[in-house]
């Protein structure tokens, strides 16, 4: 074969390897085109079909990650009967499957403007209910009360607190598998106390964290419920008496605390004579006693000073 032959041959091989490549892309384009004409058609048909009707047959949807909440609320009510409104919120709370963590019954005592002494009753009683009955519980304890004088809740999130000491708890745990296994190779006292030391930082991190996290899915469980219990206000009726009879009742009212008086002075007086009368019976007895000497004794020194007074 000579060279002008080779170099033929060369070109047809060149030329047909340029065609053999043309073709296989123009066959890859039309196959790509005919898939994405198929992909563009179910689209459409699925953008055009109905949705699907939300009941039974509708797909569950993607479960979101469970929220940490603490809610804490007050109540403020006003009650007939404050030992059975006490009662009334403990079987509330029992039947909700929480329970009464804090019970405070008072007695008061005040004066109603007059003479009379009133005494009232009040209360408060914590509870603790799981959060999912929440709303439940505060329908029944206002469902309690004649008068709901206030209401305040407070929610918090703790998530993200929560997701942290998760995460920290994790870390903390590996951390203490490591330092076993370096506890377990090691070879000398020095590195063994070392190994320990750090160790018992870890484990008390981890009792920290562990803590407080028991702490936070007991505030999220449980929402706590404070009620302040109190009666109704007195009512106080209008006062009905003509001018006669308030001018009588002042008048006996005046008399009353001026037979007071008078008694309080005829006491004290007699209470004074008495302590009198203890050193004039005493000065009466020595003079029945004493007093006709005493007489005779100054006689007989005023007729000796008169005898003397003649002589001179």
């Amino acid at each position: 074969m000579t060279i002008k032959a080779w170099r033929n041959w060369r070109t047809f091989g060149a030329f047909g390897l340029i065609g053999g490549a043309l073709l296989l892309a123009a066959c890859s384009g039309q196959t790509a085109n005919d898939s994405g004409s198929g992909t563009k058609q179910s689209a459409g048909n699925d953008s055009a079909a109905p949705a699907a009707p939300a009941g039974d047959n509708a797909l569950p949807e993607p479960k979101v990650q469970d929220r940490k909440i603490v809610r804490n609320a007050n109540l403020d009510l006003r009650v007939e009967n404050i030992v059975a409104a006490v009662q009334q919120i403990d079987d509330v709370a029992s039947g909700a499957g929480g329970f009464v963590s804090a019970s405070n019954v008072l007695v008061n005592s005040g004066n109603d403007g007059g003479d009379n002494v009133r005494r009232t009753q009040t209360a408060t009683v914590t509870i603790r209910v799981p959060a999912d009955g929440y709303s439940t519980v505060m329908s029944r304890l206002r469902g309690i009360a004649k008068e709901t004088v206030s209401e305040t809740s407070n929610v918090s999130e703790v998530t993200e607190e929560f997701t942290d000491l998760q995460a920290r708890l994790r870390n903390l745990q590996a951390t203490e598998q490591r330092y076993l296994e370096l506890l377990n190779k090691a070879a000398s006292i020095d590195e063994i106390l070392t190994v320990q030391d750090r160790l018992n930082r870890v484990r008390l991190e981890i009792e920290q964290a562990t803590g407080r996290t028991n702490v936070l899915n007991n505030l999220t469980d449980f929402a706590s419920i404070t009620v302040q219990l109190s009666l109704p206000p007195a009512i106080v009726q209008a006062d009905s008496k003509n001018w006669a009879q308030k001018a009588w009742q002042a008048s006996w009212k005046t008399s009353k605390d001026a037979m007071v008086v008078l008694g309080t002075v005829t006491i004290v007086g007699a209470v004074f004579l008495a302590w009198l009368a203890v050193p004039a019976i005493i000065l009466l007895v020595l003079w029945k006693r004493f007093g006709r000497r005493i007489t005779d004794f100054a006689r007989r020194l005023e007729g000796g000073g008169q005898t003397a007074v003649k002589t001179d």
